[in-house]
This record gives structure tokens, C-alpha cells and sequence, in this order.
């Protein structure tokens, strides 16, 4: 009791009495885990003179340096390593002090684990290692750290993300920035990546939370089953513009996903632009268009970018319907004007 609260001169005279350092209450938690724990540091010394065991563990698996790391504390973080104890010594849920450093922004303590060699590809139950941790939470001198110890950076956790993928998501562009840097290769289990309808692709996912610079980040980076996610609720893909194949059925169903939830972008143009300057602008088997969809969802301004990229405004579908008549039908009448404008003036110049 006097290590777990912080009691220093009470804990010296009962070090006089020679007790034992490494008797655990029924948690099976030390003194010096305990005093680890509160970040008491002065106990902490004391203890350490006494050559306790320095990775005995509590009923949950965490041991002094893992309790020090989770919490910040870092100078006894130093006085523990100079112990030699085991860094990766993983909890019950397989947590490192790596780990717990890294997804905590304990970027001093990563910096003194990381001179022990610990393996920087540890992962705990749920398959994140501490780069993806780092990487999650936007941690980014951690990631920078991290990567100088070349860690796997195609990792992913049980779900199948990957370290850029949680970044991407995050907004964390700095990180999606370094991760790059790095390579990052196919993590799909299938050769060819695919995408199911209504399920989110990771750039187009990316776009509608507008981190439009990491989305053209990612599209200039050959984004494409190099960044995927494929998890239990969904089996994802990105923009496919591969460099040794072509993949027109994927291609097919991004753009299904795409124009079937295009009102999603209302407002956000420099996404939809961003998107159809790297073949988005596809035709489905049925003759739809992007321009279809938009007139029958009524964004004027999506109507006019797509108008300005070239889109046929003569082209119908199947059923011979065009876009006029689908933004007629609509009650689209900014619309209709526009369409009839654009029409005329391309009558004129093929005239």
C-alpha cells in the first residue's frame, strides 16, 4: 500500500525490515508494478536496490515497464531498463510496452524501447502492431521512429487494415505521407482486388470525410489493390489503375459505388473532380453515366463539372432514356436549361 500510494519514508523504513520486494496482493500486483503503475518514481529507486523481479506480472499479464509505458512515465521507464527487462513481455491481451507506448504518443518512451531492439512488429489479440496504433491515432514522430526499425508495413489487423488505411481514414496526412515512402504493397488475399456494391472503397470512403489531399495522395501513388481493407462486414478496394493489368470489371463496380451514392458529394466538388481525373467517368452495362445520376439527384454544379470533363450528353441508356429526360422527369429545370444550353452549343460547333 505504501508503493501504490506515493508513501516514499514509510516504504524506506519498511525496506529496513528486509521484506519481501516481490509479494503480490491477490491481483498478483508487486510493489513495484504498483509504484510503476502511479509513476512514483522515488519508490521506484528504492525498490530496484532491493533486485526485485522485474517482469513479474499482475493476473492481467502487465508487468512494471508495461504499466510505466501505458502511463508516460518516463524516467522510470529508464530506471527499469537499466534492469534488462524482458521489452517484450506482452500483457493478456498481448500488448507490448512497445505497443502501449506507441498508441499512447509516449514518443520519449518509444525512443528508450526502441534501444532495447524490441520487435516492432509485436501485435496484440486484435492483430495492431505498434505502427498501426501510432499511425491510428496520429501519432506521427512515433511512425517516423518506428519506420527507421523497417517494421512490416503492410501489417494488418484482424480485420485486414492496414497502418495507411487507419491513417487515411483519419485524416492523418503526414503519416499517409511517411507510409508511402515506404511502398506499401497488395494487401488483399485475393490476386485480383475487388469491390462489392454499397460497401466503401477506401479512396472514395477517404473523399466523402474530405481529406482531399490524402486522397490525391493515394491517387498518385498508384492507388489500387495496393490499399485495401478486407473485413468482416466488407470486402474493399481502391481505385484500380494498375500498372500491370487492367481491371475493368473492378473499375466497373467502383464506378456502381460511386454515382449510386453521388449526392453523397453534394457540395464537394473538388472530390468529384479529383475522382473523375482518374477514370471514374465510366459507363455501366446499361448505358448509365455519372451525368445520370446527377441530373436525377439534381446537383447543378456536379452537372456542370461534368459537363465542362466532356460527358455525352446525347448517350441513353437501354431503356432510351437520356440525361435531358431524366432531369425533365426529375423536375430538374436549372437542369434542363443547362442541358439544353450545353446541347445547343455543341450542335453549333459540330455544325
Amino acid at each position: 500500500m505504501a508503493s501504490q500510494n506515493g508513501h516514499t519514508d514509510i516504504v524506506k523504513l519498511l525496506l529496513e525490515k528486509d521484506p519481501n520486494v516481490d509479494l503480490c496482493n491477490n491481483e498478483d500486483c508487486s510493489p513495484l508494478l504498483m509504484a510503476s503503475n502511479n509513476g512514483h518514481t522515488d519508490i521506484v529507486k528504492l525498490l530496484l536496490e532491493r533486485n526485485p523481479n522485474v517482469d513479474l506480472c499482475n493476473n492481467d499479464g502487465c508487468s512494471p515497464l508495461l504499466m510505466a509505458s501505458h502511463n508516460g512515465h518516463t524516467d522510470i521507464v529508464k530506471l527499469l531498463l537499466e534492469r534488462n527487462p524482458n521489452v517484450d513481455l506482452c500483457n493478456n491481451d498481448d500488448c507490448s510496452p512497445l505497443y502501449m507506448a506507441s498508441q499512447n504518443g509516449h514518443t520519449d518512451i518509444v525512443k528508450l524501447l526502441l534501444e532495447k531492439d524490441p520487435n516492432v512488429d509485436l501485435c496484440n489479440n486484435d492483430g495492431c502492431s505498434p505502427l498501426y496504433m501510432a499511425s491510428h491515432n496520429g501519432h506521427t514522430d512515433i511512425v517516423k521512429l518506428l519506420l527507421e526499425r523497417n517494421p512490416n508495413v503492410d501489417l494488418c489487423n484482424n480485420d485486414d487494415c492496414s497502418p495507411l488505411y487507419m491513417a487515411s481514414q483519419n485524416g492523418h496526412t503526414d503519416i499517409v505521407k511517411l507510409l508511402l515512402e515506404k511502398d506499401p504493397k497488395d494487401l488483399c488475399n485475393n490476386e485480383d482486388c475487388y469491390i462489392r456494391n454499397g460497401h466503401n472503397d477506401i479512396v472514395k470512403s477517404i473523399a466523402l470525410k474530405g481529406h482531399i489531399e490524402i486522397t490525391k495522395l493515394l491517387l498518385e501513388n498508384n492507388a489500387d489493390c495496393n490499399i485495401c481493407i478486407h473485413s468482416k462486414q466488407s470486402i474493399t478496394d481502391t481505385l484500380n489503375n494498375h500498372p500491370r493489368k487492367t481491371l475493368d470489371k473492378e473499375k466497373q463496380e467502383l464506378f456502381d459505388s460511386l454515382v449510386q451514392n453521388i449526392a453523397c458529394f453534394m457540395g464537394r466538388i473538388d472530390v468529384v473532380s479529383c475522382l473523375l481525373d482518374h477514370n471514374i467517368n465510366i459507363t455501366k452495362e446499361d448505358g448509365t453515366t455519372p451525368l445520370f445520376y446527377a441530373c436525377e439527384v439534381g446537383h447543378e454544379d456536379i452537372v456542370r463539372l461534368l459537363l465542362d470533363k466532356g460527358a455525352d450528353t446525347q448517350m441513353c441508356r437501354l431503356d432510351g432514356e437520356s440525361p435531358l429526360n431524366i432531369a425533365t422527369d426529375n423536375g430538374r429545370t436549372s437542369i434542363v436549361m443547362m442541358l439544353t444550353e450545353h446541347m445547343k452549343k455543341e450542335d453549333t460547333f459540330s455544325s
